[in-house]
């Protein structure tokens, strides 16, 4: 077609094309500030913990022996904090008006939608249980409220437990930053408790649109769930010693649990690093150091990453086939 209207829609398009340019170009920078951002606070926490890069890359992985037994075990402990996680966000979801979840049901959308941790800035974790429980008949935002509730208090119970690891060397610059944890959980535990995460909620809804009505969570309610959290932070540290010793390297439980929450929480907060990746390693490196040494520390932070992924693929699998079937009545 020719005419006047042809070279208006040409010329549309091309003004289209060109204001579409800088957010593209803008876009396309995104990954690599964020990879910069991730391998420069790796090496700062590696630094930190007297780990040098040459270090970390020419580990001897000839210190892995490997025992079927420890290893099988901690492989279902794992899989067990997925059904306490879900038997958790399921009392959450009675608090925003939802309907309670079972434990299978509840399990299969956290570890399908878990897989959206591994696109940075958590967004599609949360935006994965909001397509699933629609589709089990649930509101989405209720459920995704639940999610980012279960998130803030699973973070509390995280660095309840992770915080100790500064025990280790009070008196000394990480003394301090044991105060200044502290400080953050007794933050945390009073914004739960009066309420905080309903009204962060409800502007956040308010925000983006969404005129569903959201029941205000009592906090006194959503905080009696964090000794639930606790312990599962306990199963999940014990899962990990048990990998370690699996894989020939005695860490001891109390070290073991409370680096492995702490390498968590830090990863978790570094948002622009898609599932902690890295941030979680070298933490997690640095902390057991002192006991195992810079090389076997190092291997064992390296292959949590491969047990834990495997495990929650497998996982995703089944959970993936589990929601196939119909909503029981």
């Amino acid at each position: 077609m020719t005419g006047p209207d042809a070279g208006k829609g040409g010329q549309g398009s091309a003004s289209d094309g060109e204001s579409r340019t800088p957010a593209a170009r803008k876009r396309w920078w995104v990954p690599l500030v964020k990879l910069v951002l991730t391998v420069s606070l790796t090496w700062l926490i590696l630094r930190g913990a007297g780990i040098t890069l040459a270090e970390a890359w020419a580990v001897d992985w000839t210190l892995v022996r490997p025992r079927a037994l420890p290893i099988a075990l901690s492989v279902v402990l794992l899989a067990l904090t997925f059904f306490i996680a879900a038997a958790l966000w399921s009392r959450i979801l009675v608090a925003f008006g939802e309907r309670r979840v079972g434990l299978a049901e509840g399990a299969s959308i956290l570890v399908v939608a878990n897989l959206g941790r591994y696109v940075p800035g958590k967004i599609a974790q949360l935006a994965g249980v909001a397509v699933l429980a629609r589709r089990r008949g649930m509101s989405g935002v209720r459920a995704t409220a639940a999610a980012v509730t279960a998130q803030i208090i699973n973070l509390l119970a995280a660095a309840a437990v992770g915080g100790w690891v500064a025990v280790q060397s009070v008196g000394t610059a990480q003394g301090r930053n044991m105060v200044a944890g502290l400080a953050i959980v007794a933050g945390l535990a009073a914004f739960l408790h009066f309420g905080g995460a309903g009204v962060l909620l409800r502007w956040a809804l308010r925000r983006s649109g969404h005129d569903e009505d959201l029941p205000y969570p009592d906090g006194r309610r959503l905080l009696i769930l964090l000794p639930g959290y606790l312990f599962n932070w306990v199963v999940y540290g014990i899962a990990f010693v048990l990998l370690g010793r699996g894989l020939g390297m005695e860490l001891g439980f109390l070290a073991g649990i409370t680096a492995f929450a702490a390498a968590y929480f830090a990863g978790y907060v570094a948002l622009f690093a898609p599932a902690g990746i890295g941030i979680r390693e070298s933490t997690l490196a640095a902390f057991v150091a002192p006991v195992l040494g810079t090389e076997a520390g190092w291997v064992l932070a390296a292959l949590q990453r491969v047990w834990i992924t495997a495990v929650e693929l497998l996982g995703a699998a089944a959970g993936a086939l589990a929601l196939r079937r119909p909503v029981a009545s």
